[in-house]
């Protein structure tokens, strides 16, 4: 711009000469004096001097402004978008020489028009001019406003300001078109548009944005923004799997225009096993809850590069049918699909009566050398029976009574009629009598656990059946899942048929006095209010010992159940309640007899278990006398197996062996021994047992 304004400066000189020229200079400051009044000034301005300095009158510095085409460089004060203006500014000072190196501060309306450099500050050269670029804010800018130039000579403030005119610009798109209007699959072209502001190339870059159909459904991708280069904008169109006519959109300032490519569709080269939900069923009509009798088998069509393949027929069969399997509803024959968008096909398999492994064969119908199969289903019942359900704790006894957070699994096993595990996901429900335990678990290969915690509510006023009149302590916990009545299965078609017998099941109870008989205060678990039926004798050979029912709550025919199981866990107490017999008398049919053992039944303070690992040690008190005359003690230990307590949950407590030896007795044996029981907590009791 400095060269601009310098090349203004000598056109000038030239026309007025060089006798003007020396007046111009003296007239502005340039030479010695007094001064006058100038009509040369540089850049084209009317003036650079202020009022005669003989005159003894100050004036402040002036600042003289212009607006001119930033193309032609015409005097105009209309701006319009892709046609700038540039505001050239003349600073002097108050005897009307030129001021430089001074800052200039332009400002404006910013919603109209802005600035280039957008810091809107200029320095002033060597002839006190300097210039900014005022470009419209928009290409719908419409309305007038000032720029002002502000600038600060010797601390005095300098401000100036001109007014200008913004016009809206009129954007129009041509020659929208594809450098292949037919592109072969996953090919690229490009796609160009000519820009037009007012009627010609826009030689401002203008930003254009493309978008088309298969773009915005992931099958293509192109350019979305681009710049404009000599009033031209230019994308790349990719096709990720269009397969048909896409039309592309160009559009800037609100006006688009559109084209059409024709993408050829690709060619299924191969057909690729994906997946199977769920990998297995139950036979048909053995469903419930988590299961189901088919299954959803989908595959993937694609071509040479892997991409999906769109639109493509296949053909579906089976390995085999055995028990009636089929597909997509139809008991025999092939059935056909036809691949997705995402080249993805699918076929539903519905399991038959009998059990076994399946494929689902699948066969392009353009080119029937393209075939592929499913990995293998598995049918089978896949829900729990109730002969084969099962429920096991890793410690019968735990230290529970006296203390909060001692903790053992209560495990289940489950298994379908055929002896397979049952389908992974299967819940298991839990209720405890007592102290804590969590409420389900889900199977993995057939089994699961939860975590029993002691404390309370402790039992303490059951009437248990026992001999030993337990009645405290004794924690049931049961076990129940959505299963099936186990049957005969007398002629092996893995199915109930009518005349078969079958064990009917009533609702599941919490049995808190081991007794298999529903009493008040017990609780139940309805499986359907309408099963009022009597139901039949627990089987004689004990199976269903832990898999009580309720009186009165069958229904009598085969079906669907809560299968169920029961086991106690005691709470048992560090404390040794009643020992017996606590008093032995050593055998007396021969004087010298130097060794017995005495057995004896250990329980806990409520007639339990001590808990599970609990230590005997034993000291001895029993004397006898040698062959040397002398009073000695025999030595006391219990035996391996005897020296623990047992992982039981039998009533009564356990039972423990103890061996009292001497050495060359010449008379009987007698006195006490003493036993410490030292609980897992590391609690420590003890009694006395008599040698008479």
């Amino acid at each position: 711009m400095r060269d601009f304004f310098s090349a203004a400066v000598r056109s000038r000189a030239r026309l007025l000469g060089s006798t003007l020229i020396a007046f111009a200079l003296v007239s502005c400051g340039g030479g010695g004096g007094g001064g006058s009044d100038s009509t040369s000034c540089p850049g084209g301005f009317l003036t650079c001097t202020g009022t005669d300095t003989d005159s003894g009158t100050t004036q402040t510095p002036k600042i003289t402004m212009t607006l001119v085409d930033a193309g032609t460089g015409v005097a105009t004060n209309n701006l319009t978008s892709g046609k700038p203006l540039t505001v050239r500014a003349l600073l002097v000072s108050a005897k009307g020489v030129p001021l430089a190196n001074r800052v200039v501060t332009f400002t404006t309306n910013s919603s109209l028009a802005v600035f280039e450099p957008t810091s809107g500050t200029r320095l002033t050269d060597a002839n006190g001019l300097t210039s900014i670029t005022l470009l419209a804010a928009d290409l719908a800018s419409s309305g007038a406003a000032e720029v002002t130039a502000t600038v600060d000579v010797d601390g005095t403030s300098v401000t100036q300001k001109i007014a200008y005119s913004v016009s809206p610009g009129s954007v129009t798109l041509s020659n929208l078109s594809a450098n292949a209007s037919a592109l072969s699959a996953y090919g690229s072209t490009s796609v160009s548009v000519q820009v037009f502001f007012n009627g010609a190339l826009t030689m401002t870059p203008l930003t254009v944005s493309f978008s088309s159909g298969c773009d915005n459904s992931g099958k293509a991708s192109i350019t979305k923004s681009v710049a404009t280069v000599n009033g031209v904008a230019t994308a790349t169109y990719t096709d990720k799997g269009c397969a048909g006519s896409d039309i592309i959109t160009a559009s800037v300032q609100g006006t688009s225009a559109q084209t059409t490519i024709n993408v050829a569709a690709p060619k299924a080269s191969n057909i690729g096993y994906v997946s199977a939900n769920p990998s297995t069923m139950a036979l048909s009509g053995t469903g419930g809850a988590g299961l189901s009798s088919s299954s959803v088998v989908t595959f993937k069509v694609v071509d040479s590069t892997n991409n999906p393949v769109a639109s493509k027929a296949v053909s579906f069969d089976l390995s085999t049918r055995v028990g009636g399997i089929k597909l997509n509803n139809q008991a025999s024959g092939t059935v056909q699909a036809t691949s997705d968008a995402a080249g993805l096909v699918s076929v539903t398999v519905s399991a038959g009566s009998v059990p076994t492994p399946v494929w689902v064969i699948a066969t392009l119908v353009d080119d029937p050398t393209i075939v592929t199969q499913s990995t293998n289903l598995t049918i089978s019942t896949g829900r729990p029976t109730q002969d084969r359900f099962s429920l096991s704790l890793g410690t019968f006894n735990i230290e529970g009574w006296n203390r909060d957070g001692t903790t053992t699994n209560a495990t289940v096993h489950a298994f379908d009629r055929l002896g397979n595990p049952v389908a992974d996901g299967t819940v298991i429900n839990f209720i405890s009598e007592g102290a804590g335990i969590q409420p389900s678990c889900v199977t993995a290969s057939g089994a699961c656990s939860v975590t029993i915690t002691s404390g309370e509510f402790r039992p303490r006023v059951d009437s248990e059946p026992s001999t030993f009149a337990v009645t405290a302590g004794r924690v049931t916990v049961l076990a129940y899942a959505q299963g099936e009545e186990s049957f005969d299965d007398l002629n092996q078609n893995n199915l109930y048929d009518s005349g078969e017998v079958f064990r009917d099941l009533g609702d599941a109870f919490v049995d808190n006095t081991e007794n298999q008989t529903w009493g008040s205060g017990e609780r139940e678990i309805q499986f359907s209010a309408s099963n009022t039926t009597a139901c039949p004798a627990y089987p004689s050979d004990g199976r269903y010992a832990n898999a009580p029912y309720k009186a009165g709550t069958c229904n009598g025919v085969w079906g669907a159940a809560h299968v169920r199981r029961t086991q106690v866990v005691v709470l048992s107490s560090h404390v040794v309640g009643t020992v017996t017999p606590s008093s032995f008398t050593f055998p007396t049919s021969v004087p010298q007899v130097c060794t017995a053992s005495f057995t004896f039944r250990m329980p806990d303070a409520n007639n339990n278990p001590m808990p599970a690992g609990a230590a005997l040690t034993a000291t001895s008190n029993v004397t006898y006398t040698n062959d040397t005359g002398e009073t000695v003690k025999a030595t006391v230990s219990f035996p391996p197996g005897s020296n623990t307590v047992s992982n039981t949950n039998a009533p009564g407590g356990t039972f423990h062996t103890v061996v009292v030896e001497g050495s060359k007795c010449t008379s009987r044996l007698t006195g006490s021994i003493g036993v410490t029981v030292t609980s897992p907590s590391g609690s420590v009791s003890g009694f006395n047992l008599s040698i008479n």
